[in-house]
């Protein structure tokens, strides 16, 4: 839990000054040791682009091209189709890789695999990127959805399957909405682009003073609501909430009684964890929750709970 809080600090520190924060204060921290930054204070980064919607959606290529005329050196590696839901799972067979262009490949596996075969087979012999962004994805990825969100789970590939592990940022958002114009969700797609730039930018210059652009093993999951910038009340530090705002079932094809087809159903949700990113979400906010991807319940109580009901059992 120290740690956890240690490091949901130096992400408050790293944000504070791109918009007001609500919560405030701040304490002494040490930042541990990870990827030294191949760059000086003035110079650009190597980015890792990927993401779970497709290598050719408008997410993507909004974040590749703000990244790209901010002077960071951008490769864009992303699956060569929809692989929205497939976590953090790794394709363990052959893997076809398109060169569509200079520095982008469509790629068909799931998203943490386009993002280890890119650092594996298509950077230079040790020469990774300094940061892996996964996104602008196509639906919020806040709560119980974190888990099971492939943008989410490249990230978690870079700081889990890489070694040494690769600081990264996810980043999604939902559509404006059908009162809103195809331009306007552009430009929506462009502001968060804006304000990625913007973000990389502040932890580029905090990577001056303490060598790292993260902590060793941090991924910062964002949401970014889909609102006017003038109704956008600002960042907030939060925790992944625990109340599911969709639910997903199956139900047979009209078609075909043997294909079953997933049946999506968005609810409100009313309750939750008070520091729950899905709430201050759909409240406005910008959403920031600090992720490990330790999934240990290092709870004293659970712990007793359960040692009595296993330990005595015979292997």
């Amino acid at each position: 839990m120290r740690t956890l809080i240690r490091i949901a600090i130096t992400a408050h520190l790293l944000l504070a000054g791109l918009y007001p924060l609500a919560s405030a204060g701040s304490e002494a921290i040490s930042t541990p040791q990870s990827k030294a930054v191949n760059t000086t204070c003035d110079g650009s980064l190597d980015i890792l682009l990927s993401n779970d919607d497709g290598f050719d959606k408008p997410g993507i290529l909004a974040l590749q091209q703000a990244l790209s005329q901010a002077k960071h050196r951008v490769m864009l590696a992303a699956p060569a189709k929809n692989a929205s839901g497939s976590s953090a799972a790794i394709t363990f067979a052959p893997v076809a890789v398109e060169r569509i262009a200079d520095n982008r490949y469509a790629i068909s596996a799931s998203p943490a695999t386009s993002v280890v075969l890119a650092i594996s087979a298509l950077y230079p012999p040790n020469s990774p990127p300094d940061l892996v962004i996964s996104g602008i994805n196509s639906g919020a990825n806040l709560g119980p959805a974190t888990g099971i969100s492939g943008t989410v789970g490249a990230t978690t590939a870079a700081i889990q399957v890489i070694d040494p592990p690769i600081p990264a940022i996810a980043i999604s958002t939902d559509p404006l909405g059908p009162g809103f114009s195809e331009q306007e969700n552009t430009e929506h797609l462009q502001r968060i682009s804006g304000f990625i730039v913007k973000l990389v930018d502040r932890l580029k210059q905090q990577s001056c003073k303490s060598g790292v652009l993260l902590p060793k093993g941090l991924v910062l999951n964002i949401n970014y609501p889909p609102l006017p910038p003038e109704e956008i009340k600002g960042i907030l530090i939060k925790e992944q909430g625990q109340s599911p705002y969709f639910k997903i079932s199956y139900a047979p094809s009209k078609n075909d009684a043997t294909v079953y087809l997933p049946v999506f159903k968005s609810q409100a949700v009313g309750n939750d964890m008070a520091q729950s990113d899905t709430l201050a979400y759909h409240r406005g906010y910008i959403t920031v929750v600090p992720l490990d991807g330790d999934y240990t319940n290092k709870n004293p109580a659970i712990k007793a709970l359960i040692e009595p009901l296993i330990l005595p059992l015979k292997p």
